[in-house]
């Protein structure tokens, strides 16, 4: 397996939900609670999304694995209310805290969880989702980004659905979009009861799934948790595909290297870092050559989390409370240096040649895999890289870029945006400094 290179910026941010001393009673507390928990990974991909979603049941047990097949029985703890406080107490002694909004949501202090209506019904009308294909996990589809390679699952709100598969893109604000390969992928008849869906294929085939929606208030579009990931309604703003000649992957690998820095992207040895959003202050320091990284959130000049990991592990610090980093974390930053503009390097050059290249209405875009993993690349009609998005084992992530300057020969974004598929988040660079010493002490917080 290939050594992890930890070219990425990862740190957790807030998606704005205002704290609250509100109190529920414990007695009628129950339901599912769902929402996205993103991390940011400028440098590299951009942005990363776990998808949450807790089902808390009247006799206070609960599970968060609503992909499992025993999700209605699993018993992953118990949970406690305190006031204004729940806490999750998992049975391998670990510990979740939420706050209790005044809209009676969950707030996780960088997340929130929202909760879905159990009304045993799918939204009316067509209710269409989309997740990159062959992943056989859900990817986020919003306003802002779509992602190629996608599947779509249309409800009619009478019982009927259809699925189909095609290969559209789609960026915020118009960057770039299209589409190709769109193919028939079934139909038939669905049921909803107790929240578990039934799809009833024409073909005779029959799946079912964990299912809990929320219907579209004005404000918000309807949305859905199925298997225990999000699913948000399309606003059917997929491009028309135009022909076009095209180059190969390789071609294109080629083109990219000569405008992103060519052989100054290999020559990297260090980086740093320093960035904002919503007045967070972040700060990356990556060491390339001892594969190693530690990123660094502050808020009001305190310092409130930090990301450290290196080629034995890694562990989380947020608020005082340190956890560990799990195997499919380290797993996903592994493959990470696969995309972005360190994705360029020469030694991702077989896997991207290997590419499949698309064209549309404003440009192009790449998809390749890695040992089961997927990547993207999505490019305008200059080959100016506007966005990317992967899937590492259940991991997703979809941004768009913006505002290039170069840096040491090298051509960075300066400026991020990434969805959670209801609101967006620009994450402002203020400086990049790349083969400086690293002044950071790599070490816990006393």
């Amino acid at each position: 397996m290939k050594q992890p290179k930890f070219l990425i910026l990862q740190v957790l941010f807030l998606l704005i939900t205002a704290l609250s001393s509100a109190c529920q009673s414990s007695n009628t507390f129950h339901g599912v609670y769902a929402g996205v928990k993103l991390s940011l990974n400028p440098l590299g991909g951009g942005m990363n999304r776990t998808d949450v979603v807790i089902l808390l049941r009247k006799d206070k047990t609960f599970t968060d694995e609503l992909n499992k097949k025993d999700w209605k029985t699993a018993v992953r703890g118990k949970y406690e209310i305190k006031g204004a406080e729940l806490l999750l107490l998992y049975n391998n002694g670990d510990k979740d805290e939420y706050t209790i909004t005044k809209g009676g949501n969950l707030d996780g202090g960088t997340y929130s969880l929202f909760k879905m209506d159990l009304d045993n019904s799918v939204p009316k009308g067509a209710y269409e989702f989309k997740f990159i294909s062959g992943s056989g996990g859900i990817a986020t589809s919003t306003t802002y980004v779509g992602s190629s390679s996608k599947r779509e699952l249309n409800f009619d709100g009478a019982g009927n659905f259809t699925t189909e598969r095609n290969a559209t893109t789609i960026i915020s604000g118009s960057n770039i979009g299209g589409g190709t390969n769109t193919k028939s992928d079934g139909k038939g008849k669905y049921v909803l009861k107790d929240g578990t869906l039934t799809l009833k294929y024409e073909n005779g085939n029959t799946t079912t799934h964990s299912f809990f929606a929320s219907a579209a208030d004005g404000k918000n579009k309807a949305m859905a948790v199925i298997d225990g990931s999000f699913y948000f309604t399309n606003d059917g703003s997929d491009k028309k595909q135009v022909e076009t000649k095209l180059l190969s992957a390789a071609e294109i690998f080629i083109k990219l290297r000569d405008i992103y820095g060519g052989k100054a992207l290999d020559a990297i040895k260090t980086y740093i870092i320093e960035a904002e959003f919503n007045g967070v202050k972040l700060i990356s320091y990556n060491d390339v050559a001892g594969n190693r990284f530690r990123n660094e959130m502050y808020k009001n000049g305190k310092l409130i989390a930090i990301e450290q990991m290196d080629a034995n592990g890694g562990w989380l610090w947020n608020n005082g409370k340190k956890t560990i980093s799990n195997s499919e974390r380290l797993n996903e930053v592994i493959y990470n240096d696969y995309i972005g503009i360190l994705g360029l390097q020469q030694k991702n050059i077989t896997a991207f040649s290997k590419g499949a290249v698309t064209a549309n209405s404003k440009g192009y875009h790449v998809e390749f895999k890695v040992d089961g993993h997927t990547f993207i690349y999505l490019l305008d009609k200059n080959y100016q890289i506007v966005g990317d998005s992967y899937l590492i084992g259940n991991k997703k992530q979809i941004n768009s870029y913006s505002n290039n300057k170069t840096i040491d020969g090298i051509k960075m974004p300066f400026n991020t945006i990434v969805s959670d598929g209801n609101s967006k988040v620009t994450l402002t660079y203020q400086s990049i400094k790349f083969n400086t010493p690293l002044a950071t002490t790599w070490s816990e917080p006393q």
